[in-house]
């Protein structure tokens, strides 16, 4: 029995070893030849494409602006008076001209009438006064004093006139009255804002561009913009510019002008304008997704002759889905991949299932 156990020990021990070991040789030996297979940078790859085409690329300007009346004044009195009459209802439509406010002028119209008394006086005097020099009885210096006593009476009427004129306080020109902040009856001065008018017929639409582009935009541009709350698209014609270019934000202030139809625009509100500071009707737009990326610019991978091409390329406007090519390596016609790009190597076969 003894004898028995130690043999049998011995041979459990080269069956576990032939359990270990054979599989390693035989493995090596039914291994398939790799070079049967395809080679990795060979394959053909499918992707898809895209085909280059010219189209047109506004390059704009986005800004927020602030739509202004055409006039606008607030409404004073020259003089410092009582109010003695007022002839509008607030934010009605009053001509150029028409009387707003008629200020108390009792004082100055008695003050009108004794002139008026003292220049026949003076008249009279002065026809005498003529009679006697034509017959040698008087001096001419004499006459030539009452002459200039009539002038001065004249003139004395002439700013009467014109004072009385300023109690009368009318519209400077044709537009929307405001709320008035006196009543009848109210003592006002020159510094007593009585209303306030505003010509809404047209607006002006102020807004800034940064200082890069001040020698790219000219009069008579047109803007266009939009205002929350107000359907559409409005257009403006750029008239007027500021002189000089503001040390903060270093910006230039322009100044657009449109017709106010049916008195829409409100001034005071903002409105969101869109400059168009110039147009390439034959611009090269590729999708974003197949531009690559370098350390020192970006590529895109050309498809010619069944082949993938890295080709570098050179980048202008971005809009929300395309850039712009400004190299010359593209052209209209050729087909980009947009696709699989992370899988291609240059000169990797390609095989184009969908072209957009």
């Amino acid at each position: 029995m003894k004898k028995t156990l130690i043999i049998a020990v011995p041979a459990i021990i080269l069956v576990i070893l032939g359990f270990i070991f054979i599989p390693k040789f035989t493995a090596g030996t039914d291994k398939p030849d790799q070079k049967k297979g395809p080679n990795q940078q060979n394959q053909t790859i499918s992707v898809d494409g895209f085909v280059l085409k010219t189209a047109t690329l506004d390059n704009d300007i986005k800004a927020i602006g602030n739509i202004i009346a055409n006039e606008e004044a607030e409404i004073r009195s020259e003089i410092s008076r009582k109010i003695r009459g007022i002839y509008f209802k607030e934010g009605t439509y009053v001509g150029k001209g028409s009387t707003l406010f008629k200020l108390d002028a009792d004082d100055l119209t008695a003050k009108l009438r004794r002139q008026q008394i003292d220049e026949r006086l003076a008249v009279t005097k002065l026809e005498r006064e003529k009679q006697l020099i034509e017959k040698g009885l008087t001096s001419q210096e004499e006459y030539d004093i009452m002459e200039a006593t009539l002038e001065q009476i004249r003139a004395e009427i002439s700013i009467t006139r014109i004072d009385i004129s300023k109690t009368y306080v009318r519209a400077p020109f044709s537009g929307i009255i405001g709320l008035r902040n006196v009543s009848n009856g109210a003592y006002v001065t020159p510094q007593t804002v009585l209303t306030t008018m505003q010509d809404v017929s047209k607006v002006k639409v102020d807004f800034s561009i940064p200082e890069r582009y001040i020698y790219l935009f000219q009069k008579g541009q047109r803007i266009k913009f939009k205002v929350d709350g107000l359907d559409g698209e409005f257009e403006a014609e750029v008239y007027a510019y500021e002189p000089k270019v503001e040390n903060n934000t270093r910006s230039l202030v322009l100044r657009a002008v449109t017709n106010n139809t049916g008195r829409k625009l409100m001034p005071g509100t903002f409105a969101n304008v869109t400059f168009l500071i110039s147009e390439n009707k034959d611009a090269i737009m590729i999708p974003t997704e197949a531009l690559i990326p370098k350390l020192k610019g970006q590529s895109v991978y050309v498809i010619r002759d069944g082949k993938a091409k890295l080709t570098d390329v050179e980048i202008g406007t971005r809009t929300e889905a395309f850039i712009e090519i400004r190299s010359d390596q593209l052209k209209a016609g050729d087909t980009i991949v947009t696709t699989n790009i992370l899988r291609l190597k240059e000169n990797s076969p390609v095989k184009v299932e969908k072209v957009n």
